[in-house]
Parts: structure tokens; sequence; C-alpha cells
């Protein structure tokens, strides 16, 4: 028997799954019952309503990835303090406009803000979110501070903006057609930028 949590989270997946199948106009309740198997009150307990529902779907796609990815970084600033494997993750993993899985995560983060751009309680529901990841965010950048990796004169919230603002914009590569920079040039660019970012020797 599945826990309630597991359970919630199997409606979620196949609410995703539909959403970005066919959209939330085409979104049904009655669909997602029987694709899960359960009666439509379970879907109620957990969820609310059918609002309730595609906010959650909206949210675990602003929030898919970038949660691993902070406590990720987290982990390498805390326990390695190694400058060189932070600036791989930021550069190579992060912020590599090329990388197809990661291009996926960006545009699921933005099919969220969208959706939430004419929805003051999914706009809240994100804001919420995203308070919660900055913070983590911020923590990272005062710890990486503590170990040198950072100059104590940076700005922890414009810092961790930056953080997410560069891996995110990104996506742009799906338009930039024979503007892309090459890979090298690029890598090199945000490379300058983060060491720029080390305390004065």
């Amino acid at each position: 028997m599945s826990s309630g949590r597991e359970t919630a989270d199997l409606i979620l997946a196949e609410a995703r799954a539909m959403i970005e199948e066919s959209g939330d106009n085409a979104f049904r309740v009655t669909d997602l019952a029987s694709r899960c198997n359960v009666a439509i009150g379970l879907l109620y307990h957990y969820f609310k309503d059918r609002d309730g529902l595609i906010a959650a779907v909206r949210e675990s796609q602003f929030l898919a990835h970038i949660e691993s990815d902070v406590a990720m970084l987290s982990n390498i600033v805390s326990h390695e303090g190694d400058l060189d494997a932070v600036l791989k993750i930021l550069v190579d993993d992060f912020s590599d406009p090329r990388n197809k899985m990661r291009n996926e995560f960006r545009l699921d983060r933005m099919d969220a803000l969208v959706a939430a751009r004419h929805n003051p309680d999914l706009l809240q529901r994100l804001t919420e979110a995203e308070a919660r990841l900055t913070a983590e965010i911020v923590a990272t950048v005062q710890q990486a501070k503590i170990d040198g990796l950072v100059d104590p004169a940076v700005d922890d919230k414009a810092l961790a903006f930056m953080l997410e603002v560069i891996p995110l914009g990104t996506a742009l590569s799906n338009v930039y057609g024979d503007y892309m920079p090459d890979p090298e040039a690029w890598r090199a660019l945000l490379t300058r930028m983060l060491v720029s970012l080390l305390p004065p020797s």
C-alpha cells in the first residue's frame, strides 16, 4: 500500500504529464482519476480542486531539478571548497546552453512563470517557493565567502539572483540560431566573470 505522500506524488506526476501533453484547458479531473485508477474524491483530498492540481503541477515544473542543483552546489561549496569544482558545475553544467536535458528544465520553469502571469494565487505560490530556494542559494553564497571563493564585498542577493538568471536565460539558445556563441567562447566568458568574484589577492 502506498503512503499518502507517495500517492500524492503519483497523482501529481500523472497530472503533470497530462498538462504537458495537452495544456491546462484540456486537463480534466475525471481523466486524471481514470489514469490514476483512483476516486475523484481522493484527488481533491490531496489537491483541493482542479485549480489546486494545476497550481501544484506548475510549482513542480518551477522547482524540478533546480532544488537538487542548489543542494549539489551547496554540497560542493560546504564540503570541498574547491574553486575548480564550483566553476565546473556552474559553467559546464548549469549554464550550458547546448545541454538539451537542461534546456527542457529551463522551459518548464518558464512555463510555470507564464502560467502565473494572470494567476495571482499561482504567482504567490511560486514566490513562496522561490523564497525558500533563494534562501538556500544565499546561504551557499555566504559559505563561499567564508571559504574564500567569493569576495565579501559581493552582495549576497545580487549573486544569488545572477546564479539563477544566467542558466534560465540560456533558454534563448532555442532561437539564437547563427548568433549562438562558440562553446569555448561562452565558457571562457562565464569563467572570467565568475573568477572576477574571487576575493582580491
